[in-house]
């Protein structure tokens, strides 16, 4: 799925396409990559692929970043605005039985807008909330095609692999996401999907490399090699992930070494108290997405389109290729408990807080 998909919005779709010249938008691709001269020497995949087989390789989105950010911001206001809904109700109730119409009137406009401020941000978080576990994106290597789910556009985008124009686009201040775009004869961008992993300023490199395996794998290259290049399958095609999956994606998010590297890290790039205090909620709000969400499926017609043959030796179906589990130390533990209990106790509070304020003013 689009980041922006997610974010229900465009800044890039039906505007040219230029390099190194922000769009109306403000969205600015840094430059076009050449995938015929790019070289496959080194393959950055990433901990991002969910199935691989010499017909078809599934992989994640990069709306996988950002998972909870929406529901993070949702919730409280939700909280607040159902609270605010209550005491007006109160108040118009009153102005009612006190033939103060006026008020009563002000005070239902007045709720109109608090229900525009909950439709608003149901928007925003349905898709976090009530949309897919995840949205994968679908390289078909015999029939040398993409697929990627727009919900925001409810259709599914199928795009042809050797019509992609691919470019490396500056995401806020310090990323940079891999964006492959169908540009029409007047240089206007159609359709677009962006690739997995979004990488920092300070990866540039990493751009070229991730486009690189999909190169490899798309082009007709050795699959023994490109399967070997895969540090591990994220293999959620068909179940939610568990909890411990849930932890590690998200603590993945606020470690730099942890989230370029495609192996363990042997030292961890920030302290560990840097993290624990935003590191439970966030997990605790893509945990609850996951609960409301359902598994993607495929229409009919791209899964016949990307039929496994019964023998493949390359189809990671039922193969367990995970890194080693992350260790901490007995005070990265301590740490992490008490930014656990701190996060919780402030969320708990806010919600008696609420409800305390519910009770007082009914």
């Amino acid at each position: 799925m689009l980041r922006e998909d997610y974010e229900t919005k465009f800044t890039t779709l039906n505007q040219p396409f230029e390099i190194g010249i922000p769009n109306k938008n403000g969205r600015l691709r840094l430059r076009e990559i050449d995938i015929k001269s790019l070289k496959t020497d080194q393959l950055y995949p990433h901990r991002k692929v969910i199935r691989f087989n010499s017909t078809f390789m599934e992989v994640m989105d990069s709306w996988e970043f950002i998972r909870g950010r929406a529901t993070a911001l949702a919730l409280p206001m939700w909280a607040v605005c159902i609270f605010g809904l209550i005491l007006f109700s109160i108040m118009a109730t009153d102005g009612w039985l006190d033939k103060v119409y006026w008020f009563t009137l002000f005070i239902f406009m007045i709720s109109l807008g608090v229900l525009y401020i909950i439709y608003s941000n149901y928007k925003m978080a349905k898709y976090d909330l009530f949309g897919y576990t995840h949205y994968p994106i679908r390289f078909n290597r015999k029939a040398q095609k993409v697929y990627a789910f727009s919900p925001q556009q409810q259709k599914i985008i199928e795009l042809n692999w050797q019509d992609l124009r691919f470019s490396a686009v500056q995401e806020g201040r310090f990323d940079i996401e891999l964006r492959a775009s169908l540009v029409n004869a007047d240089n206007i961008v159609e359709e677009e999907i962006i690739f997995p992993f979004i990488t920092k300023i300070y990866g540039k490199e990493l751009v070229d490399q991730h486009l690189a395996f999909f190169k490899a794998y798309m082009q007709g290259y050795d699959l023994k090699s490109i399967d070997a290049a895969i540090p591990e399958f994220f293999d959620v095609y068909n179940r939610k992930e568990s909890f411990k999956e849930s932890f590690e994606r998200v603590y993945m998010q606020f470690d730099g070494e942890e989230i370029i590297q495609q192996t363990r890290p042997a030292e961890r790039d920030n302290g560990i108290a840097t993290v624990a205090f935003a590191l439970f909620p966030l997990i605790i709000l893509r945990r609850l997405g996951l609960y409301f969400s359902k598994i993607p499926q495929w229409p009919t017609h791209i899964e016949k389109e990307c039929q496994i043959e019964s023998n493949d030796p390359y189809d990671s179906t039922g193969k367990q290729r995970h890194l080693a589990p992350l260790v901490f130390t007995s005070t990265e533990k301590f740490i992490l408990f008490l930014g656990w209990f701190l996060g919780t106790s402030i969320f708990i509070a806010f919600l008696a807080g609420l409800a305390y304020l519910s009770w007082n003013y009914r």
